[in-house]
């Protein structure tokens, strides 16, 4: 058997310490965070009157003559018949990536598409088209999670982070 020398038995010893005791040491290998959902920028952007749809996360409405437009919090907006409170009956889904507000001026709607302010024309519900964009005007969206925690740190070769989700993360790097 080869012995190895004293003096390269001691340099292991700095080396093993080092490794062992590196920024990582009372991390957990796995808790629960929080993990940001992305999205390429060219997708969230594209704004469309499509067919309607369930209500699933419905959030704020906002009546105007007898149309009702109901937030879907995070995708966009529903146009529903309100002529007839007992049986409205649901006409189209504005996707909107990101949609969490909304007010109307005469046929322009205004919501935020992630952290635009987005002006919409909705002359015809059938064939909404953007009228105006004011792009980071807002921040709807943040980079970090909306709780205290530890969460995947982003990554923006991914695409755009349009919102939060709960999860299991594993070797977490960040933490607020």
């Amino acid at each position: 058997m080869k012995r190895t020398p004293v003096s390269s038995r001691w340099l292991l010893v700095p080396l093993i310490f080092l490794a062992a005791c590196g920024s990582r040491q009372g991390v957990p290998a796995s808790v629960d965070g929080w993990a940001p959902i992305y999205a390429s920028s060219d997708s969230i952007k594209k704004i469309e009157s499509v067919d309607a749809r369930s209500i699933t996360n419905g959030g704020k409405i906002y009546i105007k003559d007898d149309i009702l437009y109901q937030v879907e919090n995070g995708q966009g907006i529903h146009v529903i018949d309100y002529s007839n409170p007992s049986t409205p009956r649901k006409l189209r889904f504005i996707r909107c990536y990101g949609a969490q507000e909304l007010s109307i001026m005469n046929n322009y709607l205004y919501t935020n598409n992630i952290n635009d302010l987005v002006v919409l024309n909705i002359a015809d519900v059938n064939n909404v088209q953007l009228a105006s964009r004011k792009e980071n005007l807002l921040r709807m969206v943040e980079e970090t999670p909306p709780a205290e925690g530890y969460f995947e740190c982003p990554d923006h070769t991914k695409g755009v982070i349009i919102g939060w989700q709960q999860k299991i993360i594993n070797n977490p790097r960040c933490r607020r």
